[in-house]
């Protein structure tokens, strides 16, 4: 096993889920997990201590959760959302470095040039909107992305993408860091609701939900295809960065997100459909891309918004800029693209 190219700030507890999947190296074993996770560990309790009168103040907060499979526009959807003044969000800065946020007030401190995404070349910034689920996983909460040291466990890391598929004490763990970090974020944004996003949001929509009883959510979709073969090319990438273990190789890969698929989609229908009217917007990446600023009115009309920044100058401006991105658009082999067909027929946009 060797170093990665790229390091995560995991905790004692993040690294402690991790060693189940595999052997760490004596180097990683001292320097990552024993000194840097239990420095990390520490500022995480700290942190979180100096916040526990102010916890449970933004539970009744209106947060904005969107869901959708990796790569079906999660991020595009993300990036014009937070141009909202009336919400905050978390950035890269912060879920990168989790434990460390209000002791350091590193919104104010995070500096460094932009850099290029792996899997689509998207520009990001330390204070771009950011995927929430690298902070949970750094916190020490159990989180999918485990499988980014080691690619193999992909399967068995999806598995617990669903609290309620959880052991009853890494479900109250979970449940406990994510609270607290929503409530982390709401507050350094100035007590304001919080949007978020993240694909592993998908299996989870009812543990949310619960928690937060006046969240709200946006359902995103794509074309199955350009979602199924962005996925592999999301995956293989990620793991070049990040993979400390030994690599998966392509048709287990794409085997793995082809089943997954179909249960991301089964549990977030299933729970979307569950909720009352004006809590879940519907949209289509294709539509959102040609005309943003009319889909964008219209989930704000569904969701009960106040939409009124949408005619601004600068949003206009920014949302003129997000849309000059291209998506690659690429599509799996003919082998797969037939199998994506038949068995994400119940993708509900594209049926």
């Amino acid at each position: 096993m060797g170093e990665a190219d790229a390091y995560l700030n995991l905790n004692k507890a993040a690294w402690g889920h991790i060693s189940h999947y595999g052997e760490l190296d004596r180097r990683i074993r001292l320097i990552r997990k024993h000194i840097l996770g239990t420095l990390f560990s520490a500022a995480g309790r700290l942190q979180f201590a100096l916040l526990d009168n102010e916890i449970d103040q933004s539970q009744s907060q209106p947060h904005i959760f969107i869901t959708g499979h990796w790569r079906s526009g999660t991020t595009y959807l993300h990036n014009l959302m937070c141009l909202d003044p009336n919400y905050t969000f978390p950035t890269t800065s912060d879920c990168m470095n989790p434990h460390s946020l209000l002791l350091e007030n590193s919104r104010k401190t995070a500096r460094g040039k932009t850099a290029r995404r792996p899997m689509d070349n998207l520009m990001v910034s330390a204070q771009s909107p950011q995927e929430d689920e690298f902070a949970l996983l750094n916190l020490g909460a159990r989180s999918p992305y485990e499988c980014l040291l080691f690619p193999q466990k992909l399967h068995e890391a999806l598995s617990i993408a669903d609290p309620e598929s959880m052991e009853l004490q890494d479900r109250y763990n979970w449940e406990r860091t994510f609270r607290a970090f929503v409530h982390l974020i709401s507050f350094v944004g100035n007590d304001r609701p919080v949007m978020f996003k993240s694909p592993t949001h998908s299996y989870r929509v009812n543990s949310i939900a619960t928690a937060f009883p006046n969240a709200k959510f946006i359902s995103i979709r794509r074309n199955p295809l350009e979602v199924f073969e962005s996925t592999f090319r999301m995956w293989k990438s990620l793991f070049e960065l990040y993979a400390i273990g030994p690599s998966i190789n392509d048709d287990d890969l794409r085997e793995t997100i082809l089943k997954n698929g179909t249960t991301l989609e089964r549990k977030m229908s299933d729970a979307l459909g569950k909720l009352t009217k004006g809590r879940v917007a519907f949209l289509d990446y294709e539509n959102l891309v040609h005309a943003p600023t009319s889909e964008l009115q219209k989930i704000y009309e569904t969701l009960n918004l106040d939409s009124s920044h949408l005619i601004s100058t600068q949003s206009m401006q920014a949302i003129k800029k997000h849309k000059a991105y291209k998506a690659l658009n690429e599509m799996p082999p003919p082998e797969w693209r037939t199998r994506v067909l038949s068995e994400w027929n119940n993708f509900t946009s594209y049926r």
